[in-house]
């Protein structure tokens, strides 16, 4: 059954049981059941969704469907769904949602900025993030946190793992893409049948006086959809799901904020950290270490992760052959071997 809060407009009721009935026409007759509105109500947001930009596809004696690519982001639907308080903001094109997020006046309460379109997304060490409209959610959680720089790399992790359990909600309420099974490779990427869906990019401005983090900014980039992305992105890059528009990327960022939050919350307890250790997928393998500016890597092995979050190694080649090390995030990246 669909449950709409009283206070949506007409249109928005109308797009949020369109959109959660992806490819599928609805009569309005039960359009009309469902949402308690007259044929003529009905009729005119439906002309107010395709003012709005949306392509809705009308049939007589059948009914309406949302065509897939009216997947557009709704603020009005992101913080229906929300159980946390915060701020949202949507907007279609962003040179980067983080470094917007930096411009921010920030409170103790969140502010969560939403693009569907990056024209500068950053990755980790620098790197440019792909960011295509249309087939992608572009998220920034920025806020004041009430923790040290130290338990920074602690909020990459409880991050990914919030993104992990967002996708396999979103993707458990759809028979088309159900029984995903979202993996991370240490420390902020999430995979899904071996190839990369979301980055996440935690930055902080702190005070070097009190040692506290004044505004902390996470970043996350998902690949919804396939996308036109440079060829040499195309071996390792996916996306959650191989049809454009089934499913919601609406519902996807409400559930990454609620996730996300609700993890930051309990962050001191680390009652994240098993988890995480469940999801990544590089431990007990062979991989190849890569500190910074050094192409070559070090082939190693990965152990475990240590309770600081850091990846336990043991390097099986080269002049640290037998050692173990922990490693930190920025200081690698990390392949796994073929």
């Amino acid at each position: 059954m669909f449950h709409c809060h009283k206070k949506m407009a007409t249109k928005d009721k109308l797009f949020e049981l369109l959109s959660s009935n992806a490819d599928e026409f609805i009569s309005g007759q039960i359009i009309a059941d469902e949402l308690k509105l007259s044929r003529n109500s009905i009729w005119k947001g439906i002309t107010a969704l395709k003012k709005d930009g949306y392509i809705i596809e009308s049939k007589p004696h059948i009914g309406y469907r949302l065509a897939g690519e009216s997947n557009l982001l709704s603020k009005e639907i992101i913080i229906k769904d929300l159980r946390v308080p915060c701020t949202v903001e949507v907007h279609d094109t962003v040179t980067s949602t983080n470094d917007m997020a930096k411009k921010k006046a920030m409170s103790h309460k969140p502010i969560v900025l939403i693009a569907n379109r990056q024209s500068n997304g950053r990755g980790r060490l620098g790197r440019s993030f792909e960011s295509p409209g249309g087939t992608g959610l572009y998220l920034t959680i920025a806020l004041k946190p009430g923790f040290s720089l130290e338990k920074s790399l602690y909020v990459t992790m409880a991050a990914a793992v919030s993104v992990c359990r967002a996708i396999e909600k979103v993707c458990d309420r759809n028979p088309q893409i159900n029984g995903k099974n979202p993996q991370i490779k240490w420390v902020n990427d999430i995979f899904i049948e071996n190839k990369k869906v979301c980055g996440i990019l935690t930055e902080a401005q702190t005070n070097f006086e009190t040692g506290q983090i004044d505004s902390l900014i996470i970043g996350i980039g998902v690949n919804c959809f396939p996308g036109n992305l440079p060829n040499e992105l195309k071996e390792i890059a996916g996306s959650i799901s191989e049809k454009t528009g089934s499913f919601s990327r609406n519902r996807l960022a409400s559930e990454i904020i609620n996730e996300t939050l609700k993890s930051l919350d309990r962050i001191e307890d680390k009652s994240f950290l098993t988890e995480y250790k469940s999801r990544c997928f590089i431990l007990g393998h062979k991989i190849k270490v890569h500190p910074q500016y050094d192409k070559s890597g070090i082939p190693a092995k990965a152990l475990d992760i240590a309770e600081d979050g850091g990846l336990i190694v043991e390097y099986i080649d080269g002049t640290k052959k037998g050692e173990t090390e922990t490693l930190h995030t920025g200081e690698i990246s990390i392949r796994l071997t073929r």
